[in-house]
């Protein structure tokens, strides 16, 4: 991308009178090379195409890097990222190369913003990274939270694939062009996507090469997930006829996972995380929410599963009460502990990351309902650097404000495969309901398959 929009800023250099580009990129330097390959090109033209006879004369100039066409009153002129280097000027385009690593991307968009409104045009070229080019790249500048990529406009796909996505901006007017390494066909064989892979930390593999804005040192706990196959476009909802599963993580930041099992599916429906809460205000408040969401779902031995963190079964050292009695005593029914070995809870995960049905991916989410859960997925739930040399047979991930939604997912989702594995599979049962019996399904009183609640 930076060397076909360098040979389209010299073409409009060398073809048109009175043109002033600027080439920007982090340092002095680094744009320096920038009018470089621009001069290259000039000097690569191929006779045949252009004669030398009718290119414009040019003229170069250091510090900073300049390439000049004297008799055409153009250039292409080299500057450093910076909120005041482009404020005098007037240009009639822009060239910003890497800007998503820039330390004042945005002072910078704000001073170079008169040359768009000028009748100028701005191209912005750059590997993911969070902040504002990820702002800018979905219209949403005003957003210092969550991006909601579902926001964008519909999508153009030149290809048959997604290696090469465009769409244009209602509000900022930019045109985005989102380029896959597998637009070139060269690339796509998995090969290459392995030997890359290997050859560069994880980290810096995502930022380059996948579709992901924000990248963790350390290796992510689930490498299957995919945010274009797992992360639904539309705002998911419950069907009728079928309880919802909950899964709860305790502690000094509580967090519950809503979700319901549909088929062989998982669906992810929200996510409840918060700070220096106690399970006896927090269990309360995200029954009243999901039931404000969910009216139809009221019944709580009826209509809900919940599968918490074992511990919440162990006294505490200052109270005799549980977190599953506390639970219990706000109404909560059909509470089972999940699997202490975490081995098996992450596979519990896997389980329904790396099935795909011919209804889709067997665990899908909606990114905006469930924010922290899905930057877990993309890298933010991982294990330390250097988790290797420190516990080889027994890997962990770090524990932080990533790892709590995740446990409870991961005590919820133990449960579904425990439902799964009594019956078998429940795609070939329509809208089955799940109630309560004595018996035992490994994590607590067995299910029971009955019919639907509606017939």
């Amino acid at each position: 991308m930076s060397w076909t929009n360098i040979a389209l800023y010299l073409w409009d250099a060398i073809f048109h009178e009175v043109r002033d580009h600027a080439f920007v990129s982090k340092k002095e330097d680094d744009a320096g090379e920038l009018v470089k390959r621009a001069e290259f090109i000039y000097d690569h033209i191929p006779e045949n195409c252009i004669p030398k006879d009718l290119l414009p004369r040019k003229e170069t100039r250091a510090k900073p890097q300049q390439l000049i066409f004297p008799d055409l009153q153009s250039k292409i002129q080299g500057f450093p990222m910076g909120a005041d280097q482009l404020r005098q000027f007037t240009f009639s385009g822009i060239l910003g190369d890497e800007c998503a690593f820039w330390e004042e991307a945005q002072k910078f968009y704000s001073a170079a913003y008169p040359t768009i409104e000028g009748g100028g045009r701005m191209t912005l070229i750059s590997s993911r990274s969070p902040g504002f080019f990820q702002r800018l790249v979905y219209d949403q500048l005003d957003n210092t939270d969550h991006i909601d990529e579902s926001q964008t406009p519909p999508k153009l796909l030149p290809f048959k694939d997604d290696s090469v996505i465009i769409w244009h901006n209602p509000k900022n007017k930019f045109c985005i062009f989102d380029v896959h390494y597998t637009a070139n066909p060269r690339k796509r064989d998995p090969s290459f996507r392995d030997a890359v892979k290997a050859s560069m930390p994880i980290k810096d593999f995502m930022v380059e090469y996948e579709r992901n804005w924000e990248a963790f040192d350390g290796k992510p706990v689930f490498e299957d997930y995919d945010k274009a196959r797992h992360e639904s476009k539309f705002q998911l909802q419950p069907h009728l006829g079928l309880p919802l599963l909950l899964g709860w993580d305790f502690g000094l930041t509580p967090a519950c996972i809503v979700a319901q099992l549909r088929g062989d599916q998982l669906f992810i429906l929200r996510e409840f995380v918060a700070a220096h809460a106690s399970i006896e205000k927090f269990a309360p408040a995200v029954m009243n929410e999901v039931m404000t969401l969910w009216p139809e779902w009221h019944d709580h031995r009826r209509d809900f599963r919940h599968y918490i963190d074992p511990a919440g079964l162990q006294q505490a050292q200052t109270d005799s009460r549980t977190c599953a009695g506390v639970m219990s005593q706000c109404g909560l029914k059909n509470i089972f502990p999940g699997p202490i070995d975490w081995e098996s809870r992450r596979k519990s995960v896997e389980h329904f990351l790396r099935k795909h049905m011919k209804e889709g991916p067997a665990l899908q989410v909606y990114a905006p309902d469930c924010p922290k859960l899905t930057k877990g997925f993309a890298g933010a739930y991982r294990y330390p650097e250097k988790y290797q040399q420190i516990e080889p047979g027994k890997p962990r991930p770090l524990k932080d404000e990533y790892s709590h939604p995740h446990d409870a997912l991961q005590y919820l989702a133990s449960g579904a495969v425990a439902l799964l594995k009594k019956t078998g599979t429940l795609g070939k049962i329509r809208e089955p309901y799940y109630s309560i019996t004595e018996a035992d399904d490994g994590v607590g009183p067995r299910a029971q398959e009955l019919g639907g609640r509606h017939g």
